[in-house]
């Protein structure tokens, strides 16, 4: 599933024969996406709205509308069962949670102690975000603190630490034993300790 550099569709890519198999129109700006662990589902964030929208793998369809959200979606993440989607939106510090199954906005986190400002690149305060593979933590990035902030990430979803960084980050993954996690800004972090590496 590949977005179209923020026009209004995703195209549906062979990636052995490089073929386009289908075309997705959505609203106006394509942009990120994630593909379900199970493999029967996509999801398809377009900046220009608030709704996350889900696809159906089979068919390349939108079969379901997530939202809306506050503003619109930037980075996300889901878990592995396909039931929660972690959202980072325009304008806020924080994140906003939306339930995958019952398509509603459940949660909106707020980074306490904080104080949103400039950024100097993508345009929004918190824009990357990250559940660790066990699931347990929420990372959301913040750009103009040069911040990684660390909450639970269930219910009420617990503001747990924050960890300087040395540059602004953009985006946040984690190694797939969930020991380390990678913020763009360059540092190679240890969860459990929270140290930087």
């Amino acid at each position: 599933y590949l977005p179209s550099l923020e026009k209004d569709f995703w195209n549906v890519v062979d990636c052995e024969k490089g073929d386009i198999i289908a075309k997705i129109t959505v609203v106006r700006r394509a942009h990120n996406t994630v593909y379900g662990l199970s493999g029967e589902h996509a999801y398809l964030a377009d900046i220009a709205s608030p709704f996350l929208h889900v696809t159906e793998t089979k068919t390349h369809k939108v079969i379901k509308q997530v939202g809306p959200f506050g503003e619109g979606i930037r980075p996300f993440t889901i878990n592995g069962k396909e039931t929660l989607a972690f959202v980072n939106v325009d304008g806020l510090l924080g994140f906003e949670v939306g339930d995958l199954q019952t398509g509603k906005l459940v949660a909106r986190v707020v980074v306490e102690g904080w104080n949103m400002g400039d950024v100097r690149r993508h345009g929004n305060p918190s824009h990357g975000i990250g559940l660790t593979p066990d699931e347990k933590e929420v990372w959301v990035s913040d750009g103009h603190n040069m911040r990684m902030h660390v909450f639970s990430a269930v219910a009420p979803f617990q503001q747990l630490t924050t960890i300087p960084l040395q540059d602004m980050p953009g985006w946040v993954t984690f190694s797939l034993d969930g020991k380390y996690a990678y913020p763009s800004s360059g540092e190679v972090i240890d969860v459990k300790t929270r140290k930087t590496l």
